[in-house]
């Protein structure tokens, strides 16, 4: 039998104390954007009881964690670029001069916005896609745009389904 993702529960006493105030779109927004820039866990785990709650805010809901999303990436990306070079070359000073490397970090350079957009806006996991692009000159307003925009799309899809048709997400309060 197949294991249904459950919510922390710190997270879930938080939505549930806030679901009736008038501030309920900011604390979702606030967990999205702290979950994106910690990589702490998957946000959608957050998105779907968020608007099973209030299945009236699904388009606020989708939106707004989409570009709160893009603000987290944005600071990830950063975080990395400063930290994550020096650890990454320190520690694999083969992997950033092998040609391959080279290739990638071009294509990267070129495409990565693209790329950080599309994996934004799909099931991948987009933190190590972070880490690759924030090694070869990132762009900080780039990085939120692209996954603001991938985030939004994706999160608007699912908070629609999730409105939509509530009775195929009760397993994830």
């Amino acid at each position: 039998m197949l294991s249904t993702p459950r919510l922390p529960a710190r997270i879930r006493k938080i939505l549930d104390a806030s679901a009736g105030h008038r501030y309920y779109v900011l604390v979702v927004i606030l967990i999205a954007f702290v979950s994106t820039a910690t990589f702490a866990f998957p946000f959608t785990l957050v998105l779907i009881p968020a608007v099973l709650l209030a299945p009236h805010h699904w388009l606020m809901l989708g939106l707004l964690t989409g570009m709160a999303s893009g603000a987290g990436g944005a600071v990830l990306v950063n975080i990395f670029h400063f930290m994550g070079q020096e650890l990454v070359i320190a520690r694999f000073p083969q992997l950033v001069e092998s040609a391959s490397w080279q290739l990638a970090s071009a294509w990267l350079q070129d495409y990565g916005l693209f790329a950080l957009a599309v994996i934004a806006g799909s099931p991948l996991p987009q933190t190590p896609a972070i880490l690759f692009y924030s090694l070869a000159n990132p762009s900080t307003l780039g990085v939120l745009i692209a996954v603001g925009i991938g985030k939004a799309v994706k999160y608007v899809f699912l908070a629609w389904l999730t409105a939509r048709y509530p009775a195929r997400f009760i397993g994830y309060r």
